[in-house]
């Protein structure tokens, strides 16, 4: 079962000082391809779902643990 880890999710918070949905995607592009870090898979999965979340004008989380729910909400959905 695919899990983003509470640490990526703060660091992904902290390198997104906008927080909007495109920003957060523009952030995890900077990560794939990565050696370390979130997988590329696990990426892959988030940059899908923070377009969906942008286009269906979702509102952004308001803090880390929130945005952890979110994405791991998706990601546990995932094959």
């Amino acid at each position: 079962m695919a899990h983003v880890p509470m640490g990526d999710i703060q660091e992904l918070w902290n390198q997104t000082p906008t927080h909007s949905w495109s920003a957060l995607h523009k952030t995890l592009q900077q990560h794939k391809g990565k050696a370390q870090g979130i997988s590329d898979t696990l990426v892959d999965y988030m940059l899908q779902y923070t377009q969906q979340l942008e286009n269906s004008n979702q509102k952004y989380p308001d803090n880390p643990q929130q945005l952890y729910d979110i994405m791991n909400q998706y990601v546990e959905k995932r094959p």
